[in-house]
């Protein structure tokens, strides 16, 4: 009989009954200044390989091992979305389901969900005290520990699937030390190439390293001609069956008199039902496409998944798994919104989106054309440039920096942001920034924040919508 997690912890000075338990805050005090997170300084807190996080797990008896029906999701942009919605489907249908993503917006256990609910306090604290006692590893990454954490609450909880996002990249990712029933990768574009490498190739080579021999690969679009080959020749190799979401799902948006529907169609063959999903992005159809997809193939291996409750799942997504972030409306007159939209790929998927929704209070207004308020924040390692080159001319920009090591200065993004005849006003922090927009909007304006997971995290966290 397996030993369970907690069977593998000996007992040091730190666990005895006598010592001070810390708090919850102390715990998380320690896990964020203590440990090198990448999304706070970037490629310094990056561990390259995967020794650290098999160290750890060795250490609590190899939780990875015994989590359950894992599957695992890679990608340049829309992962997290499309993991939650699978996560929500899994949960409508009553399995009892983890969810592994990151970054978090507003707590950090917010990472680690069972069933929707975020890990207690009192675990954080219990973990994080158990892996600190390591002594073969004593100086893990933020993600390392964080993973390790995750696998270990998942074993305890009892879980019938696992929904689980890479962090970066996967081949080397510390979440690649599961065996998935699935895997899926998202579209691949342009983000960190300074460790995943410098061309989509190679991106694209480092996502493919989460496909494991005789596992299903779920693409959600068919990528361009040298990242698709990428895909097609490893999943040959593995042999894995290769499925293009995009090439069986078509979804059109349907306006309705309060929000819109999404015609689906399977293979040219029309659903006999909308889908409603409360994710209101534009761009959440490919990821809609791709989750439906993966549902097929999961019915393929015989789970017993009703159309009913993939639609109950879709619907509520966020009040189900509490995924925030992804065109968030905060509220009306003027019209708020955050996206997390960080890269060159994101900020293109929504730009439509901000065109249609001027267009939309343009109707709604009678007198001047309503005007974009645009909050912007980066960090320092992404492509300043391709960004800023897609970002509307006639926006009024509020440029700020999020409270974080790796950011850009906000003085540096506005003089970047000028060589682009893009023009607004510098603040001291993103709250600033927000409320500065806010004001100035009128009632049919648009004031949107974009650029960075931490710009909307510090607004989530401020409750300044």
């Amino acid at each position: 009989m397996e030993n369970s997690v907690e069977e593998s912890i000996e007992i040091s000075p730190s666990t005895m009954p006598n010592k001070r338990i810390p708090t919850y805050n102390e715990t998380l005090g320690w896990l964020l200044e203590q440990l090198p997170m990448f999304h706070r300084v970037g490629a310094a807190a990056y561990r390259q390989g995967l020794d650290g996080i098999q160290t750890l797990c060795r250490f609590i008896h190899h939780p990875e091992r015994r989590l359950g029906k894992v599957i695992h999701v890679a990608g340049t942009n829309g992962k997290g979305s499309v993991s939650h919605m699978l996560a929500a489907i899994l949960q409508a249908h009553g399995y009892h389901t983890g969810l592994f993503t990151s970054p978090h917006l507003r707590d950090f256990r917010e990472r680690i969900r069972v069933n929707g609910q975020p890990i207690e306090e009192e675990r954080v604290v219990h973990w994080v005290s158990r892996l600190q006692q390591c002594p073969d590893y004593p100086q893990p990454s933020f993600f390392e520990f964080t993973t390790a954490m995750a696998f270990a609450h998942f074993v305890e909880s009892e879980l019938d699937f696992v929904v689980i996002e890479t962090g970066l990249g996967g081949r080397l990712d510390s979440t690649n030390i599961v065996q998935p029933v699935l895997t899926l990768i998202t579209h691949i574009d342009w983000d960190h190439m300074n460790l995943l490498g410098n061309t989509l190739p190679l991106i694209a080579e480092e996502k493919a390293g989460i496909m494991k021999r005789g596992v299903p690969l779920i693409l959600g679009r068919t990528q361009v001609e040298e990242v698709q080959s990428i895909f097609e020749n490893k999943a040959h190799e593995l042999r894995c069956l290769l499925y293009n979401a995009d090439q069986c799902y078509r979804l059109k948006k349907v306006p309705l008199e309060d929000s819109y529907a999404w015609r689906v169609e399977r293979n040219g063959k029309p659903w006999s039902h909308l889908l409603h999903c409360d994710l209101l992005g534009d761009y959440q159809a490919e990821n809609l496409g791709q989750a439906l997809m993966a549902v097929d193939v999961l019915r393929q291996m015989g789970e017993d998944l009703e159309d009913e409750k993939i639609l109950q799942g879709l619907s509520n997504v966020s009040g189900l798994t509490g995924l925030q972030g992804r065109w968030q409306i905060w509220g009306h007159h003027p019209l708020r919104i955050t996206d997390v939209a960080h890269n060159q790929e994101g900020i293109r998927a929504i730009l439509d989106q901000v065109q249609s929704t001027l267009i939309r209070l343009s109707q709604e207004e009678e007198g001047d054309q309503p005007q974009a308020h645009w909050v912007l924040g980066m960090v320092s390692d992404k492509d300043h440039d391709a960004v800023l080159a897609l970002l509307p001319k006639a926006a009024h920009y509020y440029f700020c920096a999020p409270n974080i090591p790796r950011a850009l200065p906000a003085e540096v993004l506005a003089e970047k942001a000028k060589s682009y005849h893009l023009t607004g006003s510098v603040w001291p922090s993103v709250d600033h920034a927000w409320r500065a927009a806010v004001a100035s909007a009128g009632k049919f304006d648009l004031v949107i924040a974009t650029g960075s997971f931490f710009v909307v995290a510090e607004i989530n966290h401020c409750g300044q919508g």
